[in-house]
């Protein structure tokens, strides 16, 4: 998902510079290298302008137009975009940078093996991004509301969990501080 609006920094944070890409494309390259496909992304502020700077193939783009009401319309608005043969999908925020293709690959076969509804990864005992759900589970994920996302939907539930070493999981960009702190964290 990339449709917030970035309200704390003084420009739309997908576009940001992450090494030698913008922060959106870095998060699409990783989901790509994990082989994950079809890939739905969800746009709201900012949506033409961001648009100009994706990959020409290898995403599905949606605009969400209520993005304003919160993070739970883009969550609806990528699902109601997948097809009836779709097991379960992913959730990917745009703003962390620190997920990487083992991560995906991890979160997946968890998913696979123990036949679970959610799988994520957990960074000394706290949930975090992204999160795999079971289409058997598409219908709570569709009952939520507001900017909360599925996080408290998601705690009412059995989750297998994958267990990550890698504190920069925690790391999200919210504001110019947050990026200054994830930036120089980017060389450990």
């Amino acid at each position: 998902m990339a449709a917030g609006g970035s309200s704390r920094l003084d420009s739309p944070k997908q576009l940001l510079k992450w090494g030698d890409q913008l922060l959106i494309n870095h998060v699409l390259d990783v989901i790509m290298k994990a082989g994950i496909d079809p890939i739905y992304l969800v746009l709201g502020s900012h949506a033409e302008e961001i648009r100009k700077v994706l990959p020409s193939s290898g995403i599905n783009i949606l605009t969400n137009p209520d993005w304003r009401e919160g993070m739970s319309t883009s969550i609806k608005c990528g699902l109601n975009a997948l097809g009836e043969d779709v097991e379960g999908t992913f959730i990917f925020l745009s703003d962390q940078p620190f997920v990487f293709p083992e991560l995906i690959r991890a979160i997946t076969v968890k998913f696979t093996d123990t036949g679970a509804q959610i799988s994520a990864p957990r960074v000394n005992g706290r949930q975090c991004n992204p999160v795999l759900f079971r289409r058997s589970f598409f219908p709570d994920l569709m009952t939520i509301s507001g900017d909360r996302g599925a996080k408290n939907l998601i705690s009412q539930h059995e989750v297998a969990w994958v267990d990550w070493p890698d504190e920069r999981l925690l790391l999200d960009i919210d504001s110019a501080e947050d990026y200054r702190r994830a930036f120089s964290k980017d060389g450990e």
